[in-house]
């Protein structure tokens, strides 16, 4: 799956990686992660030292989903769901990529076994950054 999503990310088109995405997979992401995205393709925030994010790394979900199997945690993730950010290996946080312009952010910690709701998109960002 995530040489797939390299292969389509690789071919030479006037579009954006996101927007690719947003085809290939059947997303629908919101402005304010499409900015967050694009500033942090150039510059990686200060605040996220340590985390990968989805523009340097096209695995995450992958290792959101090694992480649950890892726990024994029931898969609660869905096509809809986009994860984001992962750090370190131990904690992931995602959206729904839906339509919704302002989704809420959901996180998930090693050995929790569901995901907890953080607050919504666009003040989690703002909070970033």
């Amino acid at each position: 799956m995530i040489n797939y999503f390299k292969s389509i990310l690789n071919k030479k088109s006037n579009e954006s990686e996101l927007e690719i995405l947003e085809k290939e997979l059947g997303l629908k992401f919101p402005l304010i992660y499409k900015e967050f995205y694009k500033k942090s393709k150039t510059s990686h925030p200060k605040k996220l030292i340590g985390t990968d994010l989805f523009s340097n790394d096209y695995e995450l979900k992958e290792g959101a989903l090694e992480l649950l199997e890892e726990d024994n945690a029931k898969n609660f993730l869905t096509d809809k769901d986009f994860v984001f950010m992962m750090h370190q290996g131990y904690m992931f946080w995602y959206f729904r990529a839906d339509g919704n312009e302002n989704p809420n952010v959901y996180y998930y910690v090693e050995q929790s076994l569901v995901p907890d709701k953080k607050e919504d998109l666009k003040n989690f960002l703002k909070d970033l950054t």
